[in-house]
């Protein structure tokens, strides 16, 4: 009887490797798909999209402050509109350095966000900033739940 425990559990465990590892590649695609679409939306001025993206009780933690939900909404609409009036226009985005670690429904990604555009006209390339996030998952779904960023300074050779 022992024997017969000892191998279905050896025959069973690859079986539950595998399922672990197919659900941690699915779930990282999916952080990572919201983190690049995330950007996105706040560079289209759109905070209706990262509104749903966000936990109710999302914080993010400024260079100043710490914010609510509501709070960095309003702060992300008014910085945007600000870039925008002032011809500050994002042409391009990667991620460099993209880590996720997921611990059941907690995952944790850093990151550097790097961008290349125009302010009032003139070019700059390779503006980056690292990215903290936290995501957690509630009914099948990834949500923000807090967030911090971090300029990185450009070298004063470069634009």
């Amino acid at each position: 009887m022992k024997i017969i425990l000892i191998v279905s559990t050896i025959c069973l465990l690859p079986l539950h490797l595998i399922s672990q590892d197919v659900n941690f590649k699915k779930d990282s695609a999916t952080i990572r798909n919201l983190e690049y679409n995330w950007l996105i939306s706040e560079f289209k001025l759109d905070t209706a999209t990262i509104s749903k993206m966000m936990d109710t009780g999302f914080i993010s933690i400024g260079v100043n402050s710490i914010s609510n939900k509501q709070e960095e909404l309003d702060g992300t609409y008014k910085n945007i509109s600000q870039r925008l009036k002032n011809n500050h226009f994002v042409d391009s985005l990667y991620f460099d350095d993209f880590q996720i670690k997921i611990h059941g429904t907690t995952a944790i990604v850093t990151y550097i966000s790097v961008t290349k555009g125009t302010i009032k006209g003139v070019p700059f390339t390779n503006r980056r900033t690292r990215i903290y996030d936290v995501w957690v998952k509630k009914n099948n779904q990834w949500n923000a739940i807090s967030s911090q960023l971090t300029p990185i300074a450009t070298p004063k050779n470069s634009n």
